[in-house]
């Protein structure tokens, strides 16, 4: 029998050279890695720490950077509130203007029609349980005296140029106004009368009269500044009139200091058994641009007020 003949076993063939050079190849790559290895490791520590820092001041610049900017937002948003407030008040004032413009006119327009209601406040002043209506053409003074009584300075500074001439036509038009009327007087503020022969009687109201008187008084002047005097003298002679009696008292002066007194003792003399004033006592004063009448118009608001009348204020 053939014996079958095998192949020589080679130690070192290829199978076994390919193993020892990947072992050592193997080896070789340990070793590298193993050098790469610890010089990471020595190295990584401080390069984090280096970029933890860095990390960190980013983040601080950040935050800072989060503080300004939220700094100029608040500060934008108070700029625009101001803005819109400044803008709103802008608007609310343009708008009112014209409401203020209305506002005015209507206060004008209401001012007139206020006069009236004024007058008859005054002509009722200290008058409790007054029924007496004022009429307004004779400045809101009760009309319904039955005789009336003028007692009229006739001094310088109320007769000199055109002046007098508007005292003349004041009375006539409160002598017109008087629908009761029986008869009336004129005397001058110091006590004298215009028709002497007819002092402490009554001139009868009538139109032929009424124009005589009015015709007279174009030269009844020369008195003097007293009215205490002409409205004392008038109390003692008309007070024991029977019916309503006015006394209309003109001047733009009072010379007397003893201001109380003299109201005092015109309201003690006109007061009747129930200590109530028998003649209605009223003031007309005059003022100019040049005078003063302030103490007149005190003297006669204080009489006027104790003894029911009313003052009116005129102007020449």
């Amino acid at each position: 029998m053939r014996k079958i003949q095998r192949a020589p076993v080679e130690v070192f063939n290829i199978a076994f050279l390919d193993i020892i050079s990947c072992a050592f190849g193997a080896v070789i790559m340990l070793v590298l890695l193993a050098k790469n290895g610890t010089e990471d490791t020595e190295r990584g520590p401080n390069n984090v720490s280096i970029l933890i820092d860095q990390v960190l001041q980013a983040q601080v610049s950040v935050e800072t950077l989060k503080g300004a900017l939220s700094d100029k937002q608040q500060e934008l948003k108070s700029a625009q509130s101001k803005t819109a407030s400044v803008t709103d008040k802008q608007k609310n004032l343009n708008s009112s203007i014209p409401r203020a413009q209305q506002t005015i006119t209507q206060l004008q327009d209401k001012a007139s029609s206020l006069r009236a209601e004024i007058r008859h406040a005054t002509a009722m002043l200290n008058t409790p349980n007054s029924t007496d209506t004022p009429d307004d053409d004779v400045g809101g003074i009760p009309t319904d005296a039955e005789y009336v009584i003028f007692a009229i300075d006739n001094s310088g500074s109320m007769s000199n140029g055109s002046s007098w001439n508007r005292v003349i036509t004041i009375v006539n038009d409160i002598l017109q106004n008087h629908p009761k009327m029986k008869g009336f007087q004129i005397m001058s503020a110091d006590g004298g009368f215009m028709f002497s022969s007819k002092a402490g009687q009554w001139l009868d109201d009538r139109p032929t009269l009424r124009k005589t008187a009015m015709n007279q008084m174009q030269s009844f002047k020369g008195g003097a500044s007293q009215p205490e005097a002409g409205i004392l003298k008038a109390i003692k002679l008309y007070k024991n009139t029977k019916g309503k009696v006015s006394l209309y008292v003109f001047g733009d002066d009072y010379q007397l200091s003893n201001f109380d007194r003299t109201v005092t003792q015109i309201t003690q003399a006109n007061a009747g058994a129930d200590g109530k004033p028998i003649i209605r006592i009223h003031g007309v004063g005059f003022s100019r641009s040049n005078g003063n009448a302030q103490r007149f118009g005190a003297f006669m608001q204080a009489v006027a007020k104790r003894n029911r009348g009313a003052f009116i204020g005129q102007y020449f």
